[in-house]
């Protein structure tokens, strides 16, 4: 039990701090802003089915959860790049800056004191303060943001910025990020215009062979 509270406490910390910097690593790839709004997308609205309760949390995530779902969709790729960007930005930033609420002593929720997730920790977790909690947090968020940036996996046409990251694309690993063609709701659309057009072609076949057998009677 004080492995799964332990666990549950630091997760929204260190939860956005990895999802935060998995974003950022892929955010120059040809598949990764899609590909990662969309997941992004699908988790918000699974947490609403499956775990949220409160209704303004609900609406406001199961609407958010569906505007990046129609945006991973429908938006061009210039357009889907900077939602994405904007959204790994937001998330690593939000990583940092949720720490800094853990520092200080004066804590009140609903007007009483309270403690943090910091002093939660401490206490099922031990350590010298709730301090050394919120640093190793902190420091945790800043080192994450920082290889989401400096370690970003290259563009199908862009040069690595590392040797170990050249290796990496010269063996073919980043080959399924890059991997070219139409975006799957292209294709789907693309083949429901052909299949339309085709049966267009076909009618008018038939109505010409109509009108030729007509005329030979």
């Amino acid at each position: 039990p004080s492995q799964r509270k332990g666990f549950v406490i630091s997760a929204g910390y260190q939860g956005t701090a990895a999802v935060g910097c998995l974003l950022l690593l892929f955010r120059r790839t040809k598949r990764g802003p899609r590909a990662g709004t969309m997941s992004v997308a699908i988790t918000m609205i699974l947490s609403c089915l499956l775990w949220i309760r409160n209704i303004f949390g609900f609406a406001v995530i199961f609407i958010m959860g569906i505007i990046l779902a129609g945006s991973a969709i429908r938006l061009p790729s210039v357009h889907m790049r900077n939602v994405y960007v904007c959204l790994a930005v937001t998330c690593s930033l939000n990583a940092v800056t949720s720490v800094r609420a853990l520092f200080g002593s004066d804590h009140m929720v609903n007007g009483e004191p309270s403690g943090t997730d910091a002093h939660s920790m401490a206490e099922v977790k031990g350590g010298t303060s709730s301090i050394m909690w919120a640093m190793l947090w902190l420091v945790l968020a800043l080192v994450l943001t920082f290889l989401g940036i400096v370690f970003a996996v290259p563009g199908p046409d862009e040069v690595a910025d590392f040797r170990c990251c050249g290796v990496c694309q010269d063996v073919g690993l980043f080959g399924c990020c890059n991997y070219p063609g139409q975006r799957f709701a292209s294709r789907i659309k693309k083949k429901w215009s052909d299949g339309d057009n085709g049966n267009r072609d076909n009618d008018n076949e038939r109505n010409n062979n109509i009108n030729n057998s007509s005329e030979c009677f």
